[in-house]
């Protein structure tokens, strides 16, 4: 009898520990894999600035326990514990003793493989996005709606996005392309590295009503002579602020306005038709993923139809995303230089 007591008494207390196993969610990530993690996970680990931006925006950033340093919008994260510049020198061995529920780290080489595999072998399940464009912004949000039990929430911004991303594709899928504006996009920092019709670059160009001149070059992310530019003779060209050219967490307008005066004094740019006109515009890179590459968005499809988004003021829904999802106020953020479209003078 009392062996049999012995054996209630121990499942009894056995019970709470096997109620607390968190139920187990399936996700299938940017890279396209399907990954077990647990629902309503108490410790995340971000690896992917774009990621962490969205657990904050979802009211959530108690559960991130752990961040790299380029996890730095909103700049409230930056005071969790830092273990790693990117996901690249992640430290391991730390993430390995805070024995998270889930990390999320970005696509590809990235993050290395070597690296997910001794956080896997140790139960630590790894989700990869890293958020360039909206269509895979989107599922993201949802997905963290779902992982974080906040799917009303994440509907409810995926449905503000979404409301002007699709304005934006609706106003230019008719556009002919006699009526696109040709554009040369400057990549990450560089005069002479542009974007082919696989990249990201390009289908920004392309949704917000542009013609991307570097379509049809080999390589996703070309490598091309300022001759060429010049003899292609873009209507617009757009360059992309990498962090190192600027000294604050977003350029101030005097360093974005010095990089777009170096743009037009490039020998030979005088003769290009976006230098003549001043359609030469400068965008901080950190818009290029994440939340604000809606606003990204916005400012292309501004610059090159302005006639066609006349009631939409690109700083206007950045100053409500930053208040809506960050508690931020706009005031110093400046992301995108001249922030108006150029006017072209008639005739």
């Amino acid at each position: 009898m009392r062996l049999h007591i012995l054996l209630i008494l121990l499942a009894l207390l056995s019970a709470p520990a096997l109620s607390e196993e968190k139920e187990e969610i399936t996700i299938t990530d940017e890279d396209g894999r399907n990954v077990a993690v647990p629902m309503d996970p108490d410790s995340i680990i971000c690896l992917s600035p774009a990621a962490a931006e969205v657990i904050y925006a979802l009211g959530e950033p108690a559960r991130i326990v752990a961040i790299t340093e380029d996890c730095d919008m909103p700049p409230a994260l930056l005071e969790k514990e830092h273990i790693g510049r990117s996901g690249r020198d992640a430290d391991i061995e730390r993430i390995l003793e805070q024995n998270p529920d889930l990390v999320i780290a970005k696509t590809g080489a990235l993050f290395p493989e070597e690296d997910e595999k001794k956080l896997v072998d140790c139960g630590i399940p790894v989700l990869r996005y890293r958020l360039l464009h909206i269509d895979a912004l989107i599922p993201v949000i949802k997905d963290m709606g779902r992982i974080l039990g906040k799917e009303d929430d994440a509907l409810e911004m995926a449905g503000w996005i979404s409301g002007y991303y699709d304005a934006i594709l609706d106003r230019t899928k008719a556009i002919p392309d006699e009526d696109r504006p040709s554009v040369y996009f400057m990549s990450m920092g560089h005069f002479d590295w542009t974007a082919n019709r696989d990249s990201t670059g390009h289908t920004r160009i392309v949704e917000a009503g542009g013609r991307n001149i570097a379509a049809d070059l080999a390589t996703t992310v070309p490598h091309v002579d300022m001759e060429w530019v010049i003899e292609q003779n873009p209507e617009i060209i757009v360059y992309s602020m990498s962090q190192g050219q600027y000294h604050g967490s977003t350029p101030t307008i005097e360093e974005m306005e010095a990089k777009r005066k170096e743009i037009m004094s490039l020998p030979g740019f005088e003769n290009i038709d976006a230098v003549k006109t001043g359609r030469v515009y400068i965008t901080d890179i950190k818009m290029a993923s994440g939340l604000s590459e809606l606003v990204a968005m916005l400012y292309y499809a501004k610059w090159f139809h302005p006639d066609l988004f006349q009631d939409i003021d690109p700083r206007t829904v950045h100053e409500e995303l930053l208040r809506k999802y960050f508690d931020m106020d706009i005031d110093g953020i400046y992301q995108a230089y001249p922030e108006a479209p150029v006017e072209l003078k008639a005739g």
